[in-house]
């Protein structure tokens, strides 16, 4: 899948399993968002869900069939982490029940996440929770002569095409902020 604000630079197969680098031009994301009480404990993950499920105003221009986990400040030690539940929208001019959060234009790496990604990686299947960024970022991008991590870009997890009989979503990408080498 490929989306409105991306352009793919490269793709890569590495150990059986696509990987690609993403070029972002600039975003606009809406939903909900909220950080640690410091640096070094979690948001509360539970009650942002709860923040963002509770909106019953409709985001203006947002992209659809499309939903985002953004993992904010992960990557570094000197901000509290946040998280933010949300959409890809056109501009930041939304409704006052929502945040908006911009990111500048970036490359990322990017895998699906599937039971097929863990196991070509050597691990278990991700169940949810903080992404497993340190796939891309320990195992694929020195491999592949990038440098993982900016603590000004996020690492984002994009879920694709909910299907509500299975309470599943079709596509889970995880992008995590790359520099090439």
């Amino acid at each position: 899948m490929k989306h409105p604000q991306e352009k793919i630079v490269k793709a890569y197969d590495f150990k059986g399993i696509p990987v690609e680098l993403a070029e972002w031009s600039d975003t606009v994301w809406c939903g909900k968002i909220g950080y640690a009480e410091n640096n070094t404990d979690e948001p509360n993950v539970e009650k942002i869900m709860s923040d963002f499920m509770s909106v019953s105003v409709a985001p203006n221009d947002r992209e659809d069939n499309w939903d985002v986990c953004i993992s904010v400040n992960y990557l570094s030690d000197k901000r509290p982490s946040g998280v933010m539940f949300g959409f890809l929208v056109a501009n930041d001019n939304q409704p006052a029940e929502y945040d908006t959060y911009k990111i500048p234009a970036s490359k990322y790496l990017r895998i699906r996440m599937c039971d097929e990604t863990a196991a070509a990686l050597g691990h278990e299947p991700w169940q949810g929770g903080i992404p497993p960024y340190e796939w891309i970022g320990e195992q694929i991008a020195p491999e592949l002569r990038y440098t993982y991590g900016s603590d000004a870009i996020p690492i984002i997890e994009y879920y694709g095409y909910f299907d509500p009989g299975s309470g599943t979503h079709k596509h889970c990408y995880l992008y995590v902020p790359v520099t090439e080498v």
